[in-house]
C-alpha cells in the first residue's frame, strides 16, 4: 500500500512539474509542433555544422546562401600564395551580392544621429517620447521587446534620453525604438545617407512596423505565404515606400494594433527575407571609413566608433585584439553580422569583417543559432590566421568561383 501511495505522489509531483514546464514554454511547444516538418530541413547539415570547418564548407556548398568578407582595412591588392606571406588573408565570397541586411541596416540611423549631434541640430539630453514610441510594437510578435524596454524606461525616472536612447539601440536591435528614431531624426534625411553612402547597394532602414504590417495587415482574406510571395517580386523601392507610409501613418496618427503572429517558419524567414539588403562589400568599406576617421569628418567617425564600442566577451580573443566592434543580427533564416578589430599586434592591420548567412533552412538555423556559430566564426576570422587561411583552402577547393585573396 506504501509502495502504490509513493508511486502516486511520485506521478503527481512528475505530472505537475511536466505540465508547468510546458505550461511556461507552451508557445515554443505549440510553434515546434506545428513546424515539425520544417524542422527536418537541413536537416542533413546539422551534423556537418558542428565545427567551423563544417560551416565554412556548408557556406562554399550552397553560394546562394553566404556572403563573406573578411580582410584587413586599407588592404593593397596583390595576389601572393597564403604561404608565402605572414599576414592575414583577404576573402570575398558572393562578398557582390546584395543579401537581406536585416537591422545591420540600422546603422544609417547612428550615422544620422551622429551628424546632427556635431551640427547642434539636436539635443542629445531631450527626453523620449515614449507615447511615440510604444505604438510601434506589434502585439503577439514584439512581446519580449516591449517588456525589456519598459523595464528599461522605467529605470530613467524622469525618462530616457534621446542619447540614452540611442545606446539603447546599439544593444537591444529594438525594432519600435528604430523606428521612432527613423522619423524623429527624419525620414528624408535618413534616405539621403543612405543614397549617399550606400549608393543603391545598401538601403535604407525602414521601419520595421511598416515592413510587416505591409504583409500582416492583409492576412484576413489571403494567406501569408501567398502575400510574401507577392511581395518578394515587388518592386523593392515600391516596397521600402510602402513600408514608410504605413510606419508614417502610425507615427502620425497611432492607431491600436491586433495580435498577430507568423506561426509557419517558412514564413518567417519569408518576412525576414524582406528586410532591408547590403553588399558586404560596400559595408565592409563603410565601416573601414568611420575606423579611420574618414567618413564624413573625423569627429563624426570617432563618434560613432564610441557608440559601436563592444567589450569583448570570448577569452580566447581577448588577448588578440584591443580594440573591437560588432552587431549582429540573428533572426528566423538569418544569420548576419559584422565585426572589426584591432590586433593587438601593432605589425597587423586593422580588420573588418561582414558575414551573412541567409535564407537557410529552418532546422539547420536552430542549430546553428543555438551554437551561436556565426559569432564564433567572426572572432576566429579576426586574429586566427590559421582559420583565415582555412576558409580561404575551403572555399578554393569546393569550386567557388566568387572568391578572392589578396595579401599585403
Amino acid at each position: 500500500m506504501r509502495i502504490i501511495q509513493f508511486l502516486l505522489v511520485f506521478l503527481g509531483a512528475a505530472v505537475l512539474v511536466v505540465g508547468s514546464i510546458f505550461w511556461i514554454n507552451r508557445d515554443t511547444f505549440i510553434s515546434v509542433f506545428q513546424n515539425r516538418a520544417a524542422i527536418l530541413e537541413g536537416s542533413e547539415w546539422v551534423e556537418k555544422t558542428y565545427s567551423l570547418g563544417g560551416l565554412i564548407e556548408f557556406m562554399a556548398e550552397q553560394p546562394d546562401h553566404a556572403a563573406l568578407f573578411s580582410g584587413p582595412v586599407d588592404m593593397n591588392e596583390s595576389h601572393d600564395s597564403p604561404e608565402n606571406s605572414g599576414t592575414p588573408v583577404e576573402i570575398r565570397h558572393g562578398s557582390h551580392r546584395i543579401v537581406p541586411g536585416g537591422t545591420l541596416n540600422n546603422i544609417f540611423l547612428l550615422v544620422a544621429y551622429a551628424e546632427q549631434k556635431q551640427n547642434g541640430e539636436i539635443d542629445p539630453g531631450s527626453p523620449v517620447d515614449s507615447e511615440k514610441l510604444q505604438p510601434f510594437y506589434i502585439p503577439g510578435i514584439d512581446r519580449r521587446h516591449q517588456r525589456k524596454f519598459t523595464s528599461w524606461a522605467d529605470e530613467h525616472e524622469s525618462g530616457p534620453s534621446l542619447q540614452q536612447l540611442v545606446s539603447y539601440l546599439v544593444t537591444s536591435n529594438d525594432p519600435a525604438v528604430a523606428d521612432y528614431l527613423f522619423f524623429r531624426l527624419g525620414e528624408e534625411y535618413i534616405f539621403e545617407l543612405a543614397s549617399e553612402y550606400g549608393g543603391e547597394l545598401i538601403e535604407p532602414p525602414v521601419p520595421q512596423f511598416g515592413l510587416r504590417m505591409t504583409a500582416l495587415n492583409q492576412t484576413e482574406t489571403r494567406t501569408l505565404s501567398g502575400i510574401l510571395s507577392e511581395l518578394h517580386d515587388k518592386d523593392r523601392e515600391d516596397l521600402l515606400n510602402e513600408a514608410v507610409a504605413v510606419a508614417r501613418d502610425q507615427w502620425n496618427d497611432p492607431k491600436p494594433v491586433e495580435e498577430k503572429s507568423v506561426d509557419a517558419f517558412q514564413d518567417q524567414r519569408d518576412l525576414h527575407g524582406l528586410y532591408p539588403r547590403l553588399q558586404p562589400d560596400r559595408f565592409a568599406g563603410l565601416l573601414s571609413k568611420i575606423w579611420t576617421g574618414g567618413f564624413i569628418s573625423e569627429d563624426i567617425s570617432r563618434s560613432l566608433r564610441k557608440m559601436l564600442f563592444t567589450p569583448v566577451e570570448d577569452r580566447l580573443m581577448k588577448p588578440h585584439v584591443t580594440e573591437f566592434a560588432a552587431q549582429f543580427d540573428e533572426r528566423m533564416g538569418y544569420m548576419n553580422g559584422w565585426s572589426i578589430a584591432r590586433p593587438a599586434d601593432d605589425e597587423q592591420p586593422l580588420r573588418v569583417q561582414v558575414i551573412m548567412i541567409t535564407d537557410i533552412p529552418a532546422g539547420l538555423w536552430f542549430h546553428m543559432n543555438s551554437n551561436f556559430m556565426i559569432r564564433d566564426f567572426h572572432n576566429r576570422m579576426l586574429y586566427d590566421s590559421s582559420m583565415q587561411n582555412r576558409a580561404f583552402r575551403m572555399l578554393e577547393d569546393n569550386g567557388s568561383e566568387s572568391h578572392t585573396l589578396y595579401l599585403q
